[in-house]
């Protein structure tokens, strides 16, 4: 249910929201696939940092595309995004 109010517009989405079973897509797409579902093999994508100031390192936790911006403000030494939802990577920026 979190992941279909965090994933939707209320003033441009419908009233109803279909939630397919795994592996399945809307459409008659030949090939190919989205990335507009929750399931694990869809959300899980391997996030990569480097360059100047970026400690080697691994991490295996949970993290999730919000984080995004405010790891990349915290490293700019900037303000946070407005209407910012995510949280800062530690492992990159501390």
């Amino acid at each position: 249910k979190s992941m279909i109010e965090v994933g939707s517009y209320s003033p441009r989405s419908g009233d109803i929201q279909l939630v397919f079973d795994a592996q399945w897509i809307e459409g008659l797409m030949r090939s190919g696939t989205t990335h507009g579902i929750w399931n694990p093999y869809d959300t899980h994508i391997p996030l990569l940092w480097y360059g100047w100031n970026i400690t080697p390192g691994k991490s295996y936790r949970e993290m999730y595309i919000t984080d995004i911006a405010p790891t990349v403000s915290t490293l700019l030494n900037i303000q946070m995004p407005n209407g910012c939802v995510g949280t800062c990577i530690t492992e990159v920026a501390h």
